[in-house]
């Protein structure tokens, strides 16, 4: 009687085991491990080593890939870090593609005009110039902070006002 009583929970319990499977192979998760392996194998088959704390940023991504293409495609010699050197800097790429890959995969790819498209563009051309000009990524705004540096607690203050600025714009778009 014993067994019987466990036998079908058993059998329940492998499918919930064999159900979570099917679900991590398409999840996010799966996904992360399975590109930072890839990169971690790209990274050593391509003598790809990038400086420490270099992570992951739009803004010195963006300019180290435009640079390169830039630098091999037109002859020019601009400045390029030690990690987009030998290779370009695909992150940004990857993260469009990935992005879009699962918006469509989703069905939540489509375009929101909030308006204002000229603005935007705008904006997000001074908020590339201002990351580049402070030093990057939020990550280093806050390290920068840490030690006191000047250019690094103006940036902190730029980005609290730029997201409170945005914020506020968005909210009248949408009110509009």
């Amino acid at each position: 009687m014993t067994t019987e009583a466990v036998t079908p929970k058993r059998e329940s319990v492998d499918l919930d085991v064999r159900a979570r499977a099917g679900r991590l192979s398409r999840s996010p998760v799966f996904y992360g491990i399975a590109i930072g392996l890839l990169a971690v194998a790209v990274g050593q088959w391509g003598h790809v080593s990038p400086p420490a704390a270099y992570g992951l940023c739009s803004a010195c991504h963006g300019r180290d890939l435009s640079s390169w293409l830039l630098n091999h495609i037109e002859g020019k010699h601009l400045f390029i870090t030690a990690a987009g050197a030998g290779w370009p800097v695909l992150t940004v790429v990857g993260v469009v593609l990935g992005s879009l890959a699962a918006a469509k995969r989703n069905g939540e790819f489509g375009s929101i005009n909030i308006g204002g498209n000229a603005r935007m563009f705008i904006y997000g051309g001074i908020v590339m110039g201002a990351a580049l000009f402070v030093g990057g990524c939020p990550t280093r705004i806050l390290i920068r902070t840490g030690f006191g540096d000047v250019a690094g607690i103006l940036a902190l203050g730029g980005v609290a006002a730029g997201i409170v600025a945005a914020t506020v714009s968005m909210r009248w778009v949408a009110r509009r």
